[in-house]
């Protein structure tokens, strides 16, 4: 999970038409549902490389960070049914895309079995900054980044793991693949540079996680990498 920069992108002007005292999720499709698909993919895609055309280059999941592929879904940060809050069906800042797992993510917030929470609990990515948060270590595993003091802070971490089931088995092992795959890939890499300058060896990790800040799982191989600086 990281940051996403909602103001780069302008909300689908189109969204104002539609109103949820009389219409449903249901009613939502066409021209527009397409117009906002594309705001989202330019939100959490590559600035100024991520299109419409190419939606499934660079374009990561809100919560878990793995490609969305076959164009996941949209989804409803705060649940949208009649019953929680149907008030914003149509608003632009509770909408993401997410990926399409049953395991983890936005399908798996909103089961049907699912414990209560409060969407107030949790980091919403284009609020707060995750990585305030949350450890993604290389083994796969979240956790709740040391050193939170404040309880909101530590409710909101261990909230936003539990109801978004960051640590599903799954979801852990590809974080863990992908680092380990990098690992291999610099392992060389980073026992020449232990011998380094301090600022050659931060400035060179710096271009590393600059050079990978778009591929999936990005904030674990980040942490990895942070850790030798």
């Amino acid at each position: 999970m990281h940051y996403l920069d909602r103001t780069a992108v302008q909300a689908p002007l189109c969204l104002a038409g539609y109103d949820h005292a009389s219409q449903t999720w249901v009613d939502f499709g066409g021209v527009c549902k397409s117009q906002l698909r594309a705001a989202l993919v330019r939100m959490q895609g590559i600035p100024g490389v991520t299109t419409v055309d190419a939606a499934e280059y660079g374009v990561r999941c809100a919560y878990c960070e793995s490609a969305i592929r076959h164009e996941g879904h949209i989804e409803h940060f705060r649940r949208k049914n009649p019953q929680h809050f149907p008030e914003l069906t149509f608003v632009w800042t509770n909408l993401f895309l997410a990926c399409g797992s049953q395991s983890h993510c936005g399908h798996f917030k909103d089961r049907g079995l699912a414990p209560a929470y409060d969407p107030a609990h949790l980091i919403k990515p284009d609020e707060h900054d995750p990585e305030e948060f949350l450890h993604f270590h290389s083994s796969g595993e979240v956790r709740s980044k040391a050193g939170l003091t404040a309880l909101d802070d530590q409710r909101r971490a261990s909230e936003t793991i539990r109801v978004f089931g960051l640590d599903a088995p799954a979801l852990s092992g590809e974080r863990a693949n992908v680092t380990s795959i990098y690992k291999k890939a610099i392992l060389g890499e980073l026992n020449e540079i232990a011998s380094w300058q301090p600022q050659e060896r931060e400035d060179y990790l710096k271009s590393e996680i600059q050079a990978t800040q778009w591929e999936p799982y990005a904030t674990t191989i980040k942490h990895f990498l942070m850790k030798h600086v």
